[in-house]
């Protein structure tokens, strides 16, 4: 065994990983998110018209080699993946309802704080952040378009916080562990790295000059806007990172739902 004084490599690094709670890993985080993919494919399925999410347009380019079956092709690989997690988590004999349940309510207080954290950046900070206001008259949007908002966030979840967040963080630990700095400062880099760099990625995902390639939507980029969205994705990465992608995807979805009903659509795509 190595001494404690010992410098850890990279893979050292992996090694002594602390062990993460049930609800915080993927395989439980993902079967949380199963209710908002499924709500956001049977919106697709009710209005096949309806506008996409960045990220499902993105897998759809990956996917193009299926052809007209790409849609089944999606499913398949969101069904096949949610089967290996659910064995997963039956083989690590974690309590699926319980896991769940927690997941869900701690996404639900989750999203109420974070509403009242964005309004309040909003307000402290009007010269840098759109001033968003609450909608007295405009009509509730429907059924369908709120499920696709909802749904949505799971995929951003998946793509932005579980991926990018995920292989920035590997990406800047193995690099700064390669110039032997000490463990502790390669994971508070790591961390720092993937935090940033995904909320901004997240936060221009929302403008047309970065989805033109993947085609319509978006709106025409507003530096006060991204800064904004920037904090929310930042909000959403500390809980992905504290506690895990199921609570990171239910609060981002019951944002956009508030968000959606009450203030601006144009903000959420």
């Amino acid at each position: 065994m190595k001494a404690a004084s010992a410098r850890a490599t990279p893979a050292d690094a992996e090694l002594e990983a602390p062990e993460v709670a049930p609800s915080r890993t993927f395989a439980l985080g993902f079967l949380a998110m199963v209710p908002l993919l499924v709500a956001y494919e049977l919106a697709v399925l009710a209005e096949p018209d309806s506008r996409r999410n960045a990220v499902v347009l993105l897998a759809e380019r990956a996917l193009a080699p299926a052809g007209e079956h790409v849609t089944h092709v999606r499913w398949a690989l969101l069904a096949l993946v949610a089967l290996v997690c659910l064995f997963l988590v039956l083989r690590r004999g974690a309590s699926l309802a319980g896991g769940l349940s927690r997941i869900l309510i701690e996404g639900l207080l989750a999203a109420c704080v974070l509403g009242p954290v964005m309004v309040v950046l909003v307000r402290s900070l009007p010269q840098f952040l759109p001033q968003l206001e609450l909608s007295e008259e405009r009509a509730v949007p429907g059924l369908v378009d709120t499920a696709l908002v909802f749904g949505a966030a799971a995929w951003e979840e998946l793509f932005f916080r579980v991926g990018l967040y995920s292989f920035l963080y590997w990406l800047t630990l193995r690099f700064v562990m390669s110039f032997d700095a000490s463990e502790k400062l390669a994971r508070g880099l790591a961390d720092l790295s993937g935090l940033v760099l995904s909320s901004l990625a997240f936060a221009a995902a929302h403008f047309a000059p970065v989805l033109r390639f993947l085609g319509p939507g978006g709106r025409p980029f507003d530096a006060a806007l991204f800064t904004w969205l920037a904090c929310g994705g930042a909000l959403l990465g500390l809980l992905f990172r504290l506690r895990g992608p199921g609570v990171a995807a239910w609060t981002h979805g019951l944002f956009n739902v508030a968000l959606w009903v009450g203030v601006d659509p144009d903000v959420i795509w």
